[in-house]
Formats: C-alpha cells, structure tokens, sequence
C-alpha cells in the first residue's frame, strides 16, 4: 500500500502562484516539451487537501485576494524554475532541495 500523499499538478503559473502566495507548499515542479515550438510546459505539484481544493475553487470563481507584489514575486519565480530545470534537466530540484 502507498502512503504517499494524494497530489494535485497544475500547469497554470498563476494557479500555482496564488497557491504559494497563500502558503501551500510547492512539493515539485517537472516540465514538459508540447507543442510544435517544443515549448516547455511546466507541472506544479502540490499535495492535495481539502483546503487546497477550497483554495482552487475559489480562485476559478474568482473569490481570492492575494497580495500583488509576493504573487508576481511568485509568477516569475515559478516561470523561472520552470526555465531553470529545462536548461539543466539533470538538476531539477524538489521542494525538499530549494533553498527557502
């Protein structure tokens, strides 16, 4: 049996941006190569609970604030491991390995 934490993956940067706004912890981010200009596409992962799924919904509602500066901290913070780790796929990082 697997005990492993169920998980919720996004590729929507500003989905995952409000979601580390308000502090829910990034476990991983992979990538992948889509479309006819191989454009890395990059998966935010997070473990899923319940308060993530409330936190989703209303963000598709449109019902969150967060706070500008930290979220657009976050957007080019997020793009930037996104082209961080298809440059050097041999070091991407999880959660556990970045530096807070």
């Amino acid at each position: 049996m697997n005990d492993s934490p169920p998980i919720f993956s996004t590729r929507d940067l500003y989905l995952a941006s409000v979601l580390v706004t308000l502090k829910f912890y990034l476990l991983s981010v992979d990538y992948q190569i889509e479309g006819e200009r191989n454009n890395a596409i990059g998966y935010f992962n997070f473990e899923d609970t319940p308060s993530l799924q409330e936190a989703k919904n209303k963000y598709s509602q449109g019902l969150l604030s967060v706070e500008p500066k930290m979220f657009m901290t976050n957007v080019r913070s997020l793009k930037a491991e996104v082209t961080n780790i298809t440059k050097a796929p041999h070091m991407s990082r999880t959660a556990t390995e970045r530096v807070k």
